[in-house]
């Protein structure tokens, strides 16, 4: 078996530097502006709206907007409702809004028809995008506007400034948005995110009967670059160690060290191979988790900031289990049915756990916990998150170790 140095281990040289993501100070501060600027918005448009008196429901609905910016796993817990909007308005053209960096993710999935993009970077990018995507959205009248976003107004403004004719959103506690929409449903900080998405869909006239939580499809050609990216025959199982954790608060990061523990006593148990994955701003997270695993000469492959969107999705529909923080994989993996044990403390699995008997929400609330909800937006001061930490890594490896072996065995069943 190869190991460092080779094409299963650390590169004997640095990593080349890689594409760098929103940092979370950008992201903290496109909150606040959202809410300086927004917050007077949203007030305007409620006079407005009082003057006005309420909107009905459009008769004849040909066109629907779905918005999402942030949030990677939010995706896969709504592209499921794509198909339910398409069979209650058969007619109407389908489009999403989201951020540049998930169109990738987007492009190919059934049922949308065209995809607007934000940019992210800086301030003034942003704000061209949003004017441009308001005139291209006023050009083209909108019947139905979908907001699902939980705390920002972005969207929301967005749709009204479009011209939307009837709008549904989140009333999301402390955040000043209902004002935006001719129908509303609670943004709870006690029930699951795709619980919430089916309700706010259900609000708008549409059925959810039938409908998955998560759901994202494997595109055929994102899976034949992923076979040229993964040419040689890596040995099984594959166990996918996600240590990063997106832009928004670090801390939500389980203990490096436990990672590296815990997978390389997995491939000590199971055999196969570590595949590390993160953005291209965590580069240093996984160079310093490849040194830990060459050092035990545990096996592995540094993916890194190498796979897009798609092709992450197509390698966690090959893979047979994943460790990951609260962060989008854990989602894309549910949606592929790859078992996932996923780390929780500032967050709550209860609002964003994986869904489903073969995955684990591992989570040891404080007093304090949780501290990122929508009702903060997504905010955390805190210096210590203790709560993350309180997870042991022979809790991780009992969890893992039983869901990879029920993986392994259905897989040997279906191969004999």
């Amino acid at each position: 078996m190869s190991r460092a140095g080779s094409s299963l281990g650390l590169p004997s040289s640095p990593p080349a530097p890689r594409a760098r993501s929103t940092s979370p100070a950008s992201l903290e501060l496109k909150k606040r502006l959202d809410q300086w600027i927004g917050v007077p918005l949203v007030r305007a448009f409620g006079l407005i709206g009082r003057r006005r008196g309420p909107r009905p429901f459009p008769q004849d609905v040909r066109h629907v907007v779905l918005a999402k910016l942030w949030g990677i796993g939010n995706l896969a817990m709504l592209l499921p409702y794509v198909a339910a909007v398409r069979r209650r308005f058969p007619r109407a053209r389908v489009t999403f809004v989201t951020l540049a960096r998930n169109r990738s993710l987007l492009e190919g999935q059934p049922g949308i028809d065209a995809i607007l993009t934000l940019r992210e970077g800086g301030v003034a990018a942003p704000l061209q995008d949003l004017v441009r995507v308001a005139r291209e959205l006023r050009r083209d009248r909108v019947d139905l506007f979908l907001d699902f976003e939980q705390f920002l107004r972005t969207a929301g403004l967005l749709a009204r400034i479009a011209g939307a004719r009837f709008v549904a959103g989140f009333d999301t506690p402390r955040q000043h948005r209902a004002p935006l929409y001719d129908v509303t449903v609670p943004c709870l900080g006690d029930r699951h995110m795709a619980l919430g998405f089916a309700e706010l869909v259900r609000a708008a006239g549409v059925p959810t009967e039938g409908c998955a939580s998560h759901e994202v499809a494997v595109l055929p050609e994102s899976a034949a670059r992923l076979r040229t990216r993964l040419a040689e025959d890596l040995p099984r199982p594959w166990i996918v160690l996600h240590p990063g954790s997106g832009d928004n608060f670090p801390g939500r990061r389980w203990p490096l060290e436990r990672f590296a523990t815990t997978g390389a006593a997995l491939v000590r148990e199971h055999g196969g191979t570590l595949l590390l994955t993160g953005g291209g701003s965590e580069a240093p997270l996984l160079a310093e988790l490849g040194a830990r695993l060459t050092a035990a000469e545990v096996p592995f492959r540094d993916l890194g900031g190498v796979l897009d969107l798609p092709m992450l999705v197509a390698m966690l529909a090959r893979a047979d289990l994943l460790l990951s923080n609260d962060t989008g994989p854990v989602h894309l993996a549910a949606a592929v049915r790859t078992p996932v044990v996923a780390f929780y403390g500032p967050n709550s699995p209860r609002l964003y756990g994986p869904l489903g008997a073969d995955h684990r929400a591992l989570y040891k609330p404080l007093p304090c916990s949780p501290c990122l909800t929508n009702q903060n937006g997504k905010s955390s001061r805190c210096k210590l998150p203790v709560c993350i930490r309180r997870i042991h890594v022979d809790e991780a490896f009992a969890a893992a170790n039983e869901l990879l072996a029920r993986r392994v065995a259905r897989s040997a069943v279906a191969t004999s």
